[in-house]
């Protein structure tokens, strides 16, 4: 009955603040932090075993499966803008500095969080320090374009600068999201078991055909002339069971609903008149998400703890500014690159938030517990200052284009 009672709040929650999330024509830190939706990650808190205990730990084990669809939900969005036409219009180079972008912040961070916590936790096996910093190493390769799109009237002109910053942080999460598939695939209990290469490519090889083919029954189902309302519900329910049968197959919610996703925006030619449909849809599943999130997060903060942040994001902001002149030099980029640039990809977003707790589902150990805490106050951290490094990089780099 407690758990009813608490959903049907989460529901209250969810209608009140779906009309509390609208643009304004401002862009500063407190703003964002409220337009992005992550202060109801503190709501989840205070809701929880910490504050009112209303989302107790009772109640949460009878709602996890609502984090699993949220993720899914989440993740299925993420792939629907991957549409083969929108891509079409940025060249080769752009996917190549993509790619190499995500992959040195992902080395960087994995080393410098390798050796921080091989210091700081000596008495953990080696598997599971090597486990953590894989899975912060991922986590920094992922970036969400919300910030860019709040900001889009803030900007002097929607230049090369603008436009490429829009691509690269909308493709960012997919090399992410990737390396998650990889990681649930062929890293798993029981640790470094027999026929791990046989077991995570069967694995890996299932969670992507499968929701493929999901995708392409959906498109056959829908083919035929049905309203766009009907279509979001039959939606709901593919999405939901995609997410669901991950979930209990130890797969990832959110690559396979980003599989989907994918496949289902290629397919369809309503793709235009769906989209505002899913957006709508998108606010308060994702309100619900959040303040479960909140009410399942162990909060802990200590010295360990701080030293662990100020590596992640120190080592996360040196990947993504440092090695962009060079970049520019090896893919020949038709303009420069500088080092102010970078700063345009600091803004976790939500994607951020379900890459973060999709570990943690997963790997139910202590250090994930201590890898949620860090990961969320990173991304309510970064995602605090984003508006304001934005305006320090890409909004000055646009005026200086245009003069």
């Amino acid at each position: 009955m407690k758990a009813i009672y608490a959903f049907g709040l989460l529901i209250l929650l969810a209608f009140l603040g779906s009309r509390l999330i609208v643009r304004r024509k401002t862009l500063s830190p407190l703003h964002f932090i409220f337009l992005s939706g992550l202060l109801y990650i503190f709501l989840g808190l205070y809701l929880g075993k910490h504050g009112l205990n209303i989302l107790s730990p009772q109640v949460l084990d009878a709602l996890t499966p609502l984090i699993s669809l949220g993720l899914g939900w989440i993740g299925f969005l993420f792939g629907f803008q991957f549409e083969a036409k929108y891509l079409r219009r940025f060249s080769k180079k752009s996917f190549a500095l993509s790619l190499l972008q995500s992959t040195f912040v992902f080395f960087l961070v994995f080393a410098v969080l390798f050796i921080v916590v091989r210091k700081l936790y000596p008495g953990q096996p080696h598997h599971l320090l090597y486990g953590m910093a894989l899975s912060f190493g991922l986590l920094a390769t992922v970036n969400s374009p919300t910030l860019l799109n709040a900001a889009s009237f803030a900007l002097p002109s929607r230049g090369e600068y603008s436009y490429l910053a829009r691509f690269l942080t909308s493709v960012s999460g997919f090399w992410g999201i990737m390396g998650l598939a990889v990681l649930f695939s062929f890293w798993h209990f029981p640790f470094f078991d027999s026929q791990i290469i046989l077991v995570g490519s069967v694995l890996l090889l299932v969670s992507t055909v499968v929701p493929i083919m999901l995708g392409y029954l959906f498109y056959l189902s829908t083919k035929k002339k049905t309203p766009e309302q009907d279509v979001l519900v039959y939606l709901l329910g593919f999405v939901f069971f995609v997410s669901g049968a991950a979930f209990y197959f130890n797969m990832s919610p959110l690559y396979v609903s980003m599989v989907m996703g994918i496949t289902f925006s290629n397919l369809t030619r309503i793709h235009e008149k769906l989209y505002p449909l899913l957006l709508a849809a998108e606010k308060p599943l994702y309100i619900v998400f959040l303040i479960l999130i909140g009410a399942l997060w162990e909060f802990k903060f200590d010295l360990t703890i701080a030293l662990l942040i100020l590596a992640f994001l120190g080592s996360r902001a040196l990947g993504y500014v440092s090695p962009l002149t060079s970049f520019r030099f090896l893919l020949r980029f038709p303009f420069p690159l500088p080092l102010l640039f970078g700063f345009s990809f600091l803004s976790f977003g939500g994607i951020g938030v379900a890459f973060a707790v999709s570990l943690k589902l997963t790997y139910q150990t202590d250090l994930m517990e201590i890898f949620l805490s860090i990961a969320l106050i990173s991304i309510i951290v970064s995602d605090f200052f984003s508006p304001w490094l934005l305006k320090v990089s890409l909004v000055k780099l646009e005026s200086e284009e245009r003069s």
